[in-house]
């Protein structure tokens, strides 16, 4: 059951990865005219006469491209979980233990199916989130049981360990959020909304159009083009998701420093977490910087699940007992 626990959660990092991939190279970036493409969502043109219309056509096609590698490596790591979230199940049952949280991977396993198969694209705004959180809730829910097999008996009773935990519990949940208005800023297509840095568009703090983001329930406008239509809202969810890594990077950074000074078990998890901190931070700057490429983004939302599983993995070593599977 270890095993294929770790075996499952593997498969979740590989599909983080991939869905990422899928999901922002189909909302236009990566495409040979980005971000000219950018939240090309609905039909595509249909070819015409000018040569202008065609060379758009050779554009989108060789845009799909990747797809052809990406889409079928998708559904095989997705098909491979869903059968081995299937067998811990099983076994969970079989041995009577972690059947609570096996049970909460199939049901976010077989959600995550149903709203793939309703996708359309994945241009809905709660496809988009939805899609996103629940690969995150399933990786962390595999780290849960994973960290939970090889934590053991071993407890710690130290002051500066009963310091540590509300430290990594804020950090957990300021990357949640983060993670949260992550999911909003790719579902608005507002990855490429601010031009600038430190200050987005001349401005620091988004205003009342923030409200017309968060409206997930309503697909997309789009226009005669085929294009998401959008307005300041996308300007003011990107200036949210800044501020929010910023609130995430203070927690993150004080957890993985309280962690290196803790015990020799802390220490070696505590660098790994502060080293992938401030890759993720510099990715986050990079990515404006540098117009987003596809591969930056893409390391992006890894990077942020690896931040979580290192979390995780430190509130783990630092219970006096683990939560009961």
């Amino acid at each position: 059951m270890r095993a294929l626990a770790r075996l499952s959660l593997i498969l979740v990092l590989v599909l983080v990865a991939v869905s990422a991939y899928l999901r922002l190279h189909d909302s236009g970036i990566g495409c040979a005219d980005f971000p000219a493409c950018y939240a090309l969502i609905g039909e595509q043109p249909k070819p015409a006469a000018s040569t202008a219309e065609n060379a758009y056509q050779r554009i989108v096609a060789e845009s799909d491209a990747p797809l052809a590698w990406a889409a079928p490596l998708h559904r095989l790591v997705a098909s491979l979980l869903g059968l081995a979230v299937l067998a811990l199940n099983v076994l969970a049952f079989k041995n009577r233990q972690r059947r609570l949280i096996c049970l909460a991977l199939l049901a976010l396993t077989v959600f995550l199916a149903v709203i793939g198969l309703k996708s359309g694209g994945l241009h809905h705004p709660a496809i988009v989130l939805g899609n996103l959180v629940g690969g995150f809730l399933l990786l962390g829910l595999l780290g849960w049981l994973v960290y939970g097999f090889s934590l053991g008996a071993a407890r710690y009773m130290e002051t500066r360990i009963r310091h540590l935990r509300p430290l990594l519990l804020a950090a957990l949940v300021a990357l949640g959020l983060q993670i949260l208005i992550g999911g909003l800023t790719s579902a608005n297509f507002a990855a490429t909304a601010c031009q600038t840095f430190p200050t987005c568009n001349g401005a620091w703090l988004p205003d009342a159009t923030l409200y017309t983001a968060l409206r997930i329930d309503e697909p997309h406008e789009i226009d005669a083009r085929g294009y998401a239509v959008g307005g300041p809202e996308r300007v003011s969810v990107h200036q949210a998701h800044r501020i929010m890594g910023i609130v995430a990077f203070m927690f993150i950074f004080a957890a993985a420093v309280a962690a290196i000074q803790a015990t020799e078990a802390h220490r070696k998890w505590g660098i790994a977490l502060l080293v992938l901190l401030l890759l993720e931070f510099s990715a986050g700057i990079a990515s404006v910087l540098t117009g987003l490429p596809i591969m930056l983004a893409v390391s992006h939302n890894w990077l942020a699940a690896l931040l979580l599983l290192v979390l995780l993995k430190l509130l783990a070593i630092s219970r006096e007992k683990w939560w009961p599977g």
